[in-house]
């Protein structure tokens, strides 16, 4: 056995690829029954007995022998003179009155066919005017097809259509409705292509061409289809215009394409009847935008095929097992979407020995006929971070089946588009923009009354997992790092929580919409709601204070969590400086909301040093609820009026009432900043965020002499 690589048959366009499934069938069933093939540089290598294209070409005229491709359920298939396709009338005669031993098959396949007619038109199952077949006795003209033709022509019928529970014709999108795509019909098509490839004398030409990918032979001008769109449209035709509608065929590579379609016949009829109403088909799935950024206006993906490429050489019997029993798998069912499929591929939940999937899609443009557009290719491999995103997936299912106001359809279309991108490379800082697409979908959701009606607020349980794949980004991005830190934040007994502020929630359980307003809306501006949350959070009784044996020197209110996430010194000066894109923070700490963070640590998130800050510096030690180890037994508390004070442009008063309370504390020589250079919402948001220990104790030693702990028994001062 040789190894030969055909350069002609490409994973990419979808005809090319079926073309070498096509010849890997062709040559077994008539030449060499253990051949096998396999993908090398995405271009078919064949294993057989062959040591030369030129070999391979003699033995495949010499012996090729056409598939029984008919199809007598179609109106264009030929079968009556009366018929809308009289060129296809005229090819099924011609077949008929031939006496070629190489078209014994298809001569009977098409007796039977006639067969077909004849019964179905006597049963009374003809259509009105021109039309052949009456279309609500489609279902029975199947059956009567599947019990008159010979065994060797189902497996085209098993290809196009398959009756599902109900009876309902359920057609691959592969080939078409029935085996039409419009005006053109298939089996037609194929006995024109084969009368080509009998009679004309370049036939060898064209076969070499097809197998080498030199092609230095004129072609046929005649309809494409939509196997192979680069070479539809004739030469004066362009994106915009069609100057004709015939393209360059070459009819050996439409022959061995429709065989190569042949082997997902047995994967239609093994798997009907499954999860779904409707037949399914392996590595065909329902279509998806995600992933398709070149879409145009008008276009509509009908459907994909995520073809299989491997790497290791498999017989016709291996092949046909894959296609059959292929599984591709997400969360723990079938896969229905591109989306799904992408996933998939990038969870292992695909069968061994595939090593990469191209995906085409199914696109009606306009209304014309559909065309196979390549779209991408995933290699199978683990990425990390993929399966942890599956806890979004049954609010994004709802929200699929409701009718959307528009913004929030662009926001579900956002967030499919993120998955498909982070699910195709696994890269960190993707998965940080899926958190931002589901934050922006969720606030529209949030803002429209017609979506509350459909889904309730989004809860993703797993947060431990989540932050754990979060963390290589967080490393790099201030925004994350401080959006974790305020979505993070917590009680341990829930009180006022920040999602219930900023978002219309009750936080519950169950999380509901709420019908009041929004106390604290993002809509308004991140500085703006958050410096709101600490205004709610300060006042009087809102908060239980945290229980301790020490009283505050000065009465006080505990604004700050109990538990999160902290962040340093050097992220907080950054957002309080606006030195952060303001919109992104915002959709991450949106999508951030939407996490159950109960079972995540209070881990310190790391960043580089922080430069001197005088009035931040003053207000950090009054954030959080743990305690600062100090000499003094003092307890310190913001006061309650801060926020609003801080709201108002008054930082200058709140500045000095943080040194006053420091200086009750038993803190000497507290510095009062004379200007603050910062907005007075942001510093109020600083109020809900916690900090290290070790950050607090440093920005008290910037502003206020502290004791000299060797002189002094220390103390532990909660703050």
């Amino acid at each position: 056995m040789t190894e030969l690589t055909l350069p002609g048959f490409r994973t990419t366009p979808l005809g090319s690829y079926l073309g070498a499934l096509g010849l890997l069938r062709a040559v077994t069933r008539l030449i060499d029954s253990e051949a096998a093939g396999h993908w090398e540089r995405q271009r078919l290598t064949l294993t057989s007995l062959f040591t030369t294209i030129d070999e391979l070409v003699d033995e495949l005229l010499a012996r090729f022998e056409p598939e029984a491709i008919v199809s007598p359920w179609n109106e264009g298939a030929g079968f009556v003179p009366k018929g809308s396709n009289r060129t296809a009338a005229e090819a099924v005669e011609a077949m008929r009155k031939s006496t070629d031993p190489r078209l014994a098959r298809l001569r009977e396949a098409i007796a039977a066919g006639d067969r077909v007619v004849e019964r179905g038109l006597s049963f009374g199952w003809g259509g009105k005017g021109s039309d052949l077949w009456d279309k609500n006795r489609k279902p029975e003209l199947l059956v009567l097809c599947r019990s008159e033709l010979p065994d060797h022509a189902l497996p085209w019928l098993d290809a196009v259509v398959a009756l599902g529970q109900d009876d309902d014709p359920a057609y691959s999108r592969l080939l078409g409705t029935g085996g039409n795509f419009g005006r053109q019909d298939l089996s037609a098509t194929y006995l024109a292509r084969l009368q080509s490839v009998l009679t004309d004398r370049r036939t060898r030409e064209w076969l070499h061409s097809l197998l080498s990918g030199r092609e230095s032979t004129p072609y046929l001008r005649d309809a494409v289809g939509q196997f192979d769109p680069g070479r539809a449209g004739g030469i004066q035709s362009s994106p915009w215009e069609n100057a004709d509608e015939k393209g360059f065929v070459n009819p050996w590579a439409f022959l061995l394409t429709v065989e190569g379609a042949l082997l997902f016949a047995t994967a239609v009829v093994r798997r009907h009847g499954a999860e779904y109403a409707r037949v399914a088909l392996p590595f065909q799935v329902h279509g998806s935008t995600a992933g398709y950024p070149t879409q145009a206006p008008g276009e509509n993906v009908l459907g994909e095929l995520w073809a299989p490429e491997w790497s290791a050489p498999a017989r016709l019997d291996e092949l046909t097992h894959l296609l059959a029993e292929g599984r591709a798998e997400w969360n723990g069912r079938p896969a229905r979407s591109g989306l799904d499929f992408a996933r998939a591929v990038s969870t292992l939940g695909v069968d061994r020995g595939i090593g990469a999937f191209e995906r085409h899609l199914f696109v009606d443009r306009h209304g014309r006929n559909p065309l196979a557009l390549p779209a991408g290719r995933i290699e199978v491999r683990r990425r990390r971070g993929v399966q942890v995103l599956a806890g979004f997936d049954a609010w994004l299912d709802r929200l699929r089946r409701a009718e959307l106001p528009s913004q929030v359809e662009t926001g579900l279309r956002a967030v499919e588009q993120a998955l498909f991108d982070h699910a195709g490379s696994g890269i960190p800082d993707l998965l940080v923009e899926v958190i931002a697409a589901v934050g922006r979908c969720h606030e529209a959701v949030a803002r429209s009354g017609a979506a509350r009606g459909f889904v309730r607020p989004l809860l993703m349980r797993d947060g431990r997992a989540l932050l754990d794949e979060l963390r290589e980004a967080a490393a790099d991005d201030v925004e994350l790092r401080v959006a974790l830190a305020f979505a993070t934040a917590r009680d341990t007994k829930p009180s006022l929580p920040l999602r219930g502020l900023l978002s219309p929630v009750t936080v519950g359980p169950p999380l509901e919409w709420t019908r009041r307003p929004t106390l604290a809306p993002l809509s308004s501006g991140l500085g703006v709601a958050l410096a709101e949350a600490a205004r709610r959070r300060g006042f009087p009784g809102a908060v239980d204070e945290v229980e301790s044996e020490l009283e505050p020197s000065v009465k006080g209110v505990r604004i700050g969590y109990q538990r999160g996430l902290r962040v340093t010194v050097a992220d907080v000066r950054r957002f309080v400086a606006g030195e952060i894109r303001d919109g992104r923070l915002t959709d991450l700490l949106a999508g951030l909301l939407t996490v159950d963070w109960r079972s995540t640590s209070d881990a310190v998130l790391r960043s580089g040093p922080a430069q001197p800050d005088p009035a931040l510096d003053l207000l950090l030690p009054f954030t959080g609820t743990d305690p600062i180890s100090l000499p003094d037994k003092t307890l310190v508390r913001p006061g309650s009026e801060w926020p609003t004070l801080l709201q108002a442009g008054r930082t200058a008063e709140v500045l000095a009432d943080a040194a006053r309370r420091l200086r009750i504390a038993g803190l000497r020589h507290v510095i009062t900043p004379g200007v603050a250079p910062h907005e007075g919402a942001r510093l109020a948001a600083v109020l809900l965020l916690r900090v290290s220990d070790g950050d607090r104790l440093k920005a008290l030693r910037r502003v206020a002499v502290l004791p000299d702990p060797a002189s002094e028994q220390n103390q532990e001062i909660p703050a």
